[in-house]
Parts: C-alpha cells; structure tokens; sequence
C-alpha cells in the first residue's frame, strides 16, 4: 500500500461509560468520505481519510490501557488486553465497519496497551505471574499481545478487503530511560513482523527528535496549542520547526470542550500553509478531534467540516477572523 498521508485518530474507550460505545458505519461514515450534509444520501461523495489509527484507551469503564488516564482507574490486566483484541474484530463494528465503507485501499493502525510500571496483577503467560516491575515482564507481554492481535488479524484479513494492516502505535508520549529499551525491542520485533510503528509524542517530549533512532517509521508531533489554555500560536510555529529538523510529521487538533477556542483549528490550518510553516504538504499528517466526531462537527460546524476536506485535498486557503495577527 501507498505510504499514509492523512491519518485520523479513533479513540476507543474513555473516562464516561459512554465512550466505549463502538465505531460503527454511520459514525465511520464522514471520516472515509466528505459528505457535507447537503449531499446526505448522494453518492457523490469524496475521499477523506486514507488512514485510521485505532487508539485504545480501556476496553471497559475504569481500566485503562492509555498512560494518560492512569490516574483515573486501574490498569488494564491481561483479560483487558484481550477485550481490546476483541472489540477491534468485533462484527459490524470497529474494524469490520471501516472495511464496509472501504471503496479504496485504507491502511489501519492499532494502539499496543501500554505495560504501566509497578503493576503487578498482570496476569500469567507461560504458567508465570507476569510484574511489570520486570523489564522483561513488560516486554514479553508486549510482544505476546502483538502475537494475539496478528493471529486474529491473520484468520480474517482476508475479509478486509481494502484495509491493509500498516502497523501498531506507541501510546505514551514521551518515553524515558525507563521505556526506551523497552520500545528499541518492541519496535524491533514490529520490524521482523513487517510492520511499521509509528508514534504521536507532544512537542518537547523526552526522545521526540530521536523517535526514528528509536527505531519509529513515523512520528507526528502535538504542538500542545489548545487556545484556551494559555500557550499562543507560536507554539504551533515552535512545533513544526522541530517536526521539520526531525524528519517528524505533524498533528492537526479540532477539539470541542473548556481547553479549545473556536479558532483554533483555523490556526492549525492557516499556519500549515506554504506561505507559514508548510506541514500541508508534510509527508505524514495525523488528525485528532477530542471530544467530538466528525459527524456532530459536519452537522453543527459544517465551515469547518468543508475547510477539513479542502485542506486534505489541497484546495485550502487562508481564513482571517476577528483579533487573527498573523
């Protein structure tokens, strides 16, 4: 398959019961094609996304496999583990509802649950108690995990037509001395598999410039600009230039909630322009829509859902608003 250029991320699971409702077709829908509403039930609709990420935060309400929401829960034991398997693959859903709507090759990239240090109620592989104060016990349930999700892969790949597996992403965003032999050896194993690994560090993260030294195909760096939250649109500016000596992609956030301003996705989006620091034409973009889907943003926000699409497709042009001073 043709190497990505626009991903978008599928968060699965989160801190309300409701987040762990599953990604069907309808949802699916507007992120594979733009459909802005005026053509709701054409079928002239047009390429979105050729790539998702799918990003496991727990498999079920208080247990999490995503670092960030450690504090919020208990970890992910080994049966979480596999429940994440298991909603991926599940029917009509996840997985088999992006492949209904896949009329064009769609590459897939799926989170590895993150091994928290200290846990020590994992669960027993090989008939031994795995503890996750071991460097090896985290690993050896990395790699078992990578092994469980490619047999199932392997049994009904076939089925996905137009869904090519591209590889597995590393969830926390930064990685420490602690981590780093843990991900050189997860990455190496991913490698020998013949996928790729990819990673989403924030700007400024420990061992973001050094991600391909970490043995990463790709990285998209998060700017940690929100408008509400303090930093200004330099930090956009400041991002890219590390993306750009790195070799990194970039990340584009339209977020919904406190942290977000309504202007901040248009800053994303003028300042990747040609003119301003040139990301659009990056060889890897990675999208991010916290606490919304695109289907609620086409509907309530369809200016926005139309300069999405024209930014992917190339055709965006700047958009000024009160108070821009750039």
């Amino acid at each position: 398959m043709p190497r990505p250029k626009h991903l978008c991320v599928l968060p699965c699971g989160g801190l309300l019961p409701e987040h762990f409702a599953p990604w069907t077709s309808s949802d699916l829908a507007p992120y594979v094609h733009y459909v802005p509403e005026e053509l709701s039930g054409s079928h002239a609709f047009k390429p979105l996304f050729d790539g998702f990420i799918f990003n496991g935060i727990g498999s079920r309400p208080g247990r999490f496999m995503y670092p960030m929401y450690a504090a919020f829960g208990a970890a992910a034991d080994q049966s979480d583990w596999l429940l994440w398997i298991d909603s991926l693959f599940a029917p009509g859903c996840n997985l088999d509802a992006l492949n209904s709507l896949a009329d064009r090759p769609l590459n897939v990239w799926v989170s590895i649950p993150y091994p928290q240090m200290l846990y020590t109620n994992f669960g027993k592989l090989n008939g031994r108690e795995l503890h996750f104060m071991s460097a090896k016990d985290r690993y050896e349930a990395v790699e078992w995990w990578i092994d469980q999700f490619l047999e199932r892969w392997n049994q009904v790949g076939n089925d996905f037509g137009n869904l090519g597996l591209r590889g597995f992403l590393w969830q926390r965003e930064s990685i420490d001395k602690h981590d780093e032999p843990l991900v050189k050896m997860t990455n190496r194993f991913i490698a020998s598999e013949g996928y790729h690994s990819l990673w989403l560090p924030q700007y400024g993260a420990y061992g973001a410039v050094k991600f391909s030294m970490l043995g990463f195909n790709d990285a998209a760096i998060h700017a940690n600009y929100y408008g509400n939250a303090g930093m200004g649109v330099e930090w956009i500016n400041h991002a890219a230039i590390m993306a750009r000596s790195c070799g990194a992609g970039f990340q584009i956030i339209c977020g919904k909630g406190i942290l977000y301003n309504d202007t901040h996705f248009l800053d994303y989006l003028n300042l990747g322009l040609p003119e301003k620091n040139g990301y659009a034409s990056s060889h890897l973009l990675v999208y991010q829509f916290p606490n919304q889907r695109l289907g609620d943003l086409s509907k309530k926000q369809p200016e926005d859902y139309e300069r999405l699409y024209a930014f992917i497709s190339g055709a965006y042009c700047k958009t000024s608003y009160p108070g821009i001073d750039y």
